[in-house]
């Protein structure tokens, strides 16, 4: 028996049955839609004991299921030996979708909890439709991760650099007003950039807060009047602060970017609120853009 893995889920059970969830869903991806996370965010690695890069977890009060490609089925196997957890074969002919899996193992009238700033809009409007035709509601809660994973790594606070124009092409300045004009032409307010290589592409600047990637963690909100980056300050040193004020961005912390979008909404209460949804690519990837006319949440769900 994988003794850390069945405690864990012990405890997300027992936090699921005080918030009146039957099921809980764990992605892999974090509030940015990062395909490769900080460790703060490898929560469905913490919860199943699977270390690879793709699967999703699906808890209830009394069964587990993992989803993973076939990439992953002989690790999955075995790094999820002797837990509750049963491993979904995507792309075999025969293995449930979890919202298929979930219509089963669930009753109508049950719920199942998504922690919200890990889906998107969209996202979380495709599940909650689907399972609805069930009778299942979906809700979007505070994520447990928080309460049951004793000593969870920190949001990275290494420090975020500037990237030479002569290799950037183009100023931020430029960036943003272009951005803005394309705002405007969705007849929108503001955009609110969560995708951490968009804002790092947007700003000019680089980090380290990911694995072989220049990231850092953040977000950007751009509108008509100003761009303000939320991000932990001790990551901003004085050189990146000076450049950021020439080039007409504001700084605010991190988690201030909740309270700052909420009070949009009741700055303008009767203003119309609309997201609008970029045409995806070539290769399916959401871009999880999305500009509002008010953004009173980012494209997330709280």
């Amino acid at each position: 028996m994988n003794t850390n893995v069945e405690t864990r889920l012990m405890s997300l059970r027992q936090w699921m049955k005080k918030k009146g969830i039957h099921a809980f869903i764990t992605p892999s991806t974090d509030p940015h839609s990062g395909e490769y996370v900080p460790e703060r965010w490898k929560s469905r690695e913490f919860i199943s004991g699977f270390t690879g890069s793709a699967g999703t977890a699906v808890v209830t009060l009394t069964k587990a299921a993992l989803w993973t490609d076939n990439r992953y089925f002989l690790q999955a196997a075995a790094q999820m030996e002797g837990t509750d957890y049963t491993l979904m074969k995507v792309g075999l002919e025969g293995t449930l979708s979890i919202q298929e899996w979930l219509a089963d193992v669930l009753s109508e009238g049950e719920k199942v909890g998504v922690d919200g700033s890990c889906y998107t809009v969209s996202d979380f409007q495709d599940l909650s439709q689907s399972l609805s035709a069930f009778g299942i509601q979906t809700l979007s809660v505070e994520d447990p991760y928080d309460i049951i994973w004793e000593q969870r790594p920190q949001i990275p606070v290494k420090l975020v650099e500037i990237q030479p124009l002569q290799f950037a092409g183009e100023t931020t300045k430029n960036k943003i007003e272009r951005i803005r004009k394309a705002i405007s032409s969705k007849k929108a307010e503001s955009i609110v950039i969560s995708m951490l290589d968009e804002v790092a592409w947007t700003l000019n600047l680089r980090g380290c807060d990911v694995e072989c990637n220049p990231v850092f963690v953040s977000y950007l909100v751009i509108s008509q009047k100003e761009a303000t980056l939320y991000i932990n300050q001790e990551k901003i040193t004085a050189e990146v602060e000076s450049y950021l004020a020439v080039e007409g961005v504001h700084i605010k912390h991190y988690t201030d970017i909740i309270s700052d979008l909420d009070d949009r909404l009741l700055a303008a209460p009767n203003m119309k609120k609309r997201v609008t949804y970029p045409q995806q690519d070539s290769h399916q990837r959401k871009t999880k853009r999305h500009t509002a006319r008010q953004t009173g949440k980012s494209h997330r769900q709280r």
